[in-house]
């Protein structure tokens, strides 16, 4: 926070080199614990497997969850310094003493950053320091046995017979009656499906094997969009775990995105699309697929 006494330039301007360095202190200490946030995203992720049945309640999986959230913390911290210095390096100081709006406009700013800035550090250095703490190896071991195990079970659907028979295409419907998710098809391209394998008899059981997927898979939707944008970048695009992990971290406290639509998405083109879309408030304007939330009617009228 600038507070100065000395209204001469020579004055101001020491006020401001401390101020500037003091910003610039923080934001590296706040670069240093990204960096660290960071190193245990690549060690850990290197070990972890994502897939699509993924359990969010696992140990592994909280702990990839917490550090999202840190990892946006950090990340938060990082953009109010940068903000915090481009509005001091704003402040022409050859105007001294007339500066005290653009000063004040700083120092309110400061005051609201500095203390998200350091709550979010304490949660921060609290992370690190439980990380410090814990045996990963066995913690992922563990989790990769789980998932051996859940992976061998057979894993079922709700029956074809409750699916809306005149087969809507391009539409992602989102489903809490049926509590399921029907991604987006197209006739042709299940068509070409039946044609080339044998193993579906019909319409129905393509999309109910290839195009129907449990609600429950996106209970938690923070951990969901966090999962289903890091396959997204992984899995469609063929990008590296690093790549997959950043573009993944931005995605998890975007509330207003439904983790479905990543998941719907044929590449990061399509979903770039929909959040600019989503962010213009113009969805229609989205073509590659409709989206349509299935929920029980609410019951507005009473009877006495």
């Amino acid at each position: 926070m600038i507070n100065y006494t000395d209204n001469s330039i020579e004055g101001i301007a020491k006020i401001f080199n401390l101020e500037k360095s003091s910003l610039n202190i923080t934001y590296e200490i706040q670069k240093m614990f990204n960096k660290q946030i960071l190193s245990f995203f690549k060690n850990f992720m290197s070990n972890y497997e994502i897939n699509s049945k993924c359990d969010t309640e696992s140990e592994a999986s909280k702990y990839l969850a917490d550090a999202t959230s840190i990892l946006s913390k950090s990340n938060e911290n990082l953009n109010l310094m940068k903000n915090l210095i481009c509005l001091l390096d704003e402040i022409d100081i050859s105007k001294a003493p007339n500066i005290k709006t653009p000063v004040k406009k700083y120092n309110k700013k400061f005051e609201t950053s500095m203390d998200k800035i350091y709550k979010n550090t304490s949660n921060i250095e609290e992370f690190i320091h439980n990380i410090s703490m814990v045996n990963f190896e066995e913690i992922l071991k563990k989790d990769k046995d789980t998932n051996k195990e859940e992976n061998q079970e057979t894993f079922s659907y709700i029956s074809s017979d409750e699916l809306d028979s005149s087969f809507i295409e391009n539409m992602l419907v989102i489903s809490s009656i049926q509590n399921k998710v029907i991604l987006p098809f197209t006739i042709q391209k299940i068509q070409k499906i039946l044609s080339e394998d044998s193993t579906y008899s019909s319409i129905n059981d393509v999309i109910e094997k290839l195009y129907t997927k449990p609600l429950d898979n996106y209970k938690f939707p923070a951990i969901s969009r966090f999962r289903e944008a890091y396959l997204l970048i992984r899995n469609k695009e063929k990008k590296s775990k690093t790549r997959a992990i950043l573009f993944a971290s931005e995605l998890f406290a975007n509330y207003n995105l439904h983790p479905a639509i990543i998941t719907a998405c044929e590449n990061q083109e399509q979903l770039d699309i929909y959040l600019s879309c989503l962010e213009d408030n113009k969805l229609s304007e989205f073509s590659f697929f409709d989206v349509k939330f299935e929920i029980p009617p609410s019951n507005s009228m009473v009877k006495c």
